[in-house]
């Protein structure tokens, strides 16, 4: 029984599994669905231990070292716990999915080539152009997130972080896949070796075991209570609080992901990617639930602190409780943390915008351009894109052609702003190369 048959691959399955697949004029073996220019120019060097720990890397920053605060802050520690919980428990039926398709399907663009090859074209052309477009925002954000989180320690101009991530990203893109791979495998451990130590730091301190401190135990569950009214007023309230949590939630997990994003250039994907993906999930379900039960029992969701809005480790609910107990230093570490978490999902959005145009233009939905490999086998030819989309960004958001101002992304980036009448040290032109955020 026939597939799927086009310019690039034909797959033949035979109930009950697949036993042979065609690529042009060769043949591949046993199912690879991959295509003959994947196969010769794509360089398997991601193993399972690194594609295990991109996705933990991925789905562990922002939203789980600052953002917890805003969601005690919204729905209260037990609404805020039910809507991780939840959330949790959607990512797990996403995760053992795209395990799952990955085996039968290990190809570049993972789910955007899934759904044109299981779905529809049209829809593989409009998920990818979406993801694309989504990266492309994503690598400003977050390096003008850099900038703003140095400012915790000094005040050089934002410039010079600037031009060193951007550097520092490109080369990471450009180079063997089986770096990016080890890169992001490190500070995968740096970070869940972090949250752990967070995680029995707050016990401790809950527990009243730093001198000085009283216990606090579920206090703070008793008053202010369990759940804070949003909008609306008693049960309600309730659920619309924890209702609103989840998009918090969804950012939060959101990375997980990217585990099969490179399929196509990892060693044996069949085996290594569907168990990644239980991996991930156990562990990634684990921290954030641990972090949202934990911070619940440090920070009542009335304390003015969780206002802050710095974008630094200041707004974090576990420095406000290191600070609490007269721990100091805790909030240098999380913000060199965070640090690390905002480049490695620059690195990631990189990866993920190269591996999906290079699979659009693959099925003639993008220009034939994103074709082009090094001599080692990485795409990079949406690396000057991103650059573009880069220096676009800065005329758009300095001659107002559109009401910047009403995106709230903006808003966010505008933080890095810190006097806009203050005069910048550096020449205006240099704006244009897309290497200055003020």
């Amino acid at each position: 029984m026939e597939v799927s048959k086009d310019d690039h691959f034909v797959v033949e399955a035979h109930s009950p599994g697949i036993t042979q697949v065609e690529a042009g004029p060769s043949h591949i073996d046993d199912a690879d669905f991959v295509t003959n220019r994947e196969e010769e120019h794509l360089s398997r060097g991601l193993s399972q231990r690194h594609i295990s720990l991109i996705a933990i890397a991925g789905a562990i920053g922002t939203g789980l070292f600052l953002g917890l605060g805003g969601s005690i802050q919204t729905a209260g520690p037990l609404g805020a716990l039910l809507a991780y919980a939840t959330v949790g428990l959607i990512v797990c039926a996403v995760q053992f999915a795209l395990g799952e398709v990955t085996a039968l399907l290990p190809v570049t663009g993972s789910f955007v080539r899934h759904a044109e090859f299981l779905v529809d074209p049209a829809l593989g052309f409009a998920v990818g152009w979406n993801i694309v477009y989504g990266n492309l925002l994503s690598i400003p954000t977050e390096i003008t997130a850099i900038c703003v989180l140095f400012q915790f320690w000094t005040d050089i101009n934002s410039s010079l972080w600037i031009i060193v991530f951007i550097v520092l990203t490109v080369a990471v893109g450009v180079s063997f896949i089986g770096i990016y791979g080890e890169i992001e495998f490190y500070f995968a451990l740096l970070k869940i070796v972090f949250i752990i130590f967070l995680i029995l730091l707050g016990l401790v301190i809950d527990l009243g075991g730093v001198p000085g401190t009283p216990r606090i135990g579920f206090r703070y569950w008793r008053d202010p209570g369990p759940f804070v009214e949003n909008i609306g007023s008693g049960a309600w309230g309730n659920f619309l609080g924890y209702w609103a949590v989840m998009t918090s939630a969804v950012f939060s997990f959101a990375g997980v992901e990217s585990i099969a994003m490179a399929a196509a250039e990892t060693k044996n994907p069949r085996i290594a990617i569907p168990k990644a993906c239980k991996r991930v999930f156990a562990r990634v379900s684990i921290f954030y639930i641990l972090a949202v039960l934990i911070v619940g029992m440090l920070v009542p969701s009335d304390d003015p602190r969780l206002d802050d809005e710095s974008g630094t480790a200041a707004q974090s609910p576990f420095v406000i409780a290191a600070s609490a107990a007269g721990l100091r230093g805790i909030p240098s570490l999380v913000n060199a943390i965070v640090i690390t978490s905002a480049w490695s999902s620059s690195n990631q959005a990189l990866l993920a915008g190269t591996r999906v145009l290079y699979s659009l233009a693959l099925k003639n939905q993008a220009p034939k351009i994103f074709l082009r490999t090094t001599p080692w086998g990485v795409p990079y030819m949406d690396i000057p894109l991103v650059l573009t989309a880069f220096v676009l960004w800065k005329i758009i958001k300095r001659t107002r052609w559109v009401k910047l101002d009403e995106i709230p992304l903006v808003e966010a980036l505008d933080r890095a702003d810190q006097d806009p009448g203050e005069e910048k040290p550096v020449p205006r032109w240099r704006e244009i190369a897309g290497f200055l955020w003020d």
